[in-house]
């Protein structure tokens, strides 16, 4: 996982890269890339956005879509068999969402970089605390988007337009971040946890494998320094982590 000095640096830069990436263009980008095809893997629950994307990218010379997905976490369980070189992912899926998908998967393939593509401009500091590489929104242009691919590849950050003030905001959100920080999905669990539930019925209720809801319950354990669910309730009670009502 970057550090936060890491993700500060990485925002701090977000200007100029994204300056950088503009000017890419399709020739240089193959001659850098040694002349082998950008592999990418599309993450988004909207058949028509997907499909179009898998249309529009596989026209492109030096472009190779290696599996397009509804589900994160099929292609979770497929990155590491595709190996792709960037990935495109939504945010909002059933399931996992984009957010947490991206952190789990550059914990599968750290040198796979993420561009998360979406129609929500509320959610870069999460996405870039996850580990994604750029940001980009769905109203963006086709050039934009082949740019920001080829950019991503070569471990630039494409990111929308954003003002400055943005960037001097994302900067203290993250490095006022908490590292034990849950994400959505962990308090989810958390919460069921607190209820009760037990390992398959978590699964059933988040569309998890039982050996998926295992990991992340371990997650919780590590984050919160615990290591059974009654200990992480009490703690998650003491850090006022989710409200009281909820852990009875």
């Amino acid at each position: 996982m970057h550090s936060n000095v890491g993700k500060i640096e990485h925002v701090r830069q977000g200007s100029q890269m994204k300056d950088d990436y503009v000017g890419l263009s399709k020739a240089q980008a193959i001659e850098n890339a040694g002349m082998e095809d950008i592999r990418i893997l599309l993450v988004d629950d909207h058949d028509v956005v997907r499909h179009g994307l898998r249309h529009m990218l596989e026209s492109e010379e030096g472009m190779k879509v290696v599996g397009d997905y509804a589900n994160a976490q099929e292609a979770l369980d497929q990155v590491e068999t595709l190996s792709p070189d960037v990935v495109l992912m939504d945010i909002k899926m059933p399931g996992v969402d984009g957010i947490e998908a991206t952190r789990r998967l550059k914990e599968k393939q750290p040198a796979c970089n993420v561009i998360v593509f979406t129609l929500y401009d509320g959610y870069v500091a999460q996405a870039i605390e996850a580990g994604a590489i750029g940001y980009l929104l769905k109203d963006c242009g086709r050039e934009e988007l082949l740019r920001a691919i080829r950019a991503a590849q070569q471990g630039k950050a494409p990111l929308s337009p954003l003002s400055g003030e943005f960037f001097t905001h994302l900067t203290t959100l993250i490095k006022d971040a908490d590292p034990c920080r849950l994400s959505e999905r962990e308090l989810e669990i958390l919460r069921f946890i607190a209820s009760g539930a037990n390992t398959r019925e978590i699964g059933a209720k988040v569309y998890l494998s039982e050996a998926s809801v295992k990991r992340d319950v371990q997650n919780i354990y590590n984050k919160l320094g615990v290591r059974s669910r009654s200990e992480a309730v009490a703690e998650a009670y003491k850090r006022k982590i989710i409200p009281a009502e909820q852990l009875r």
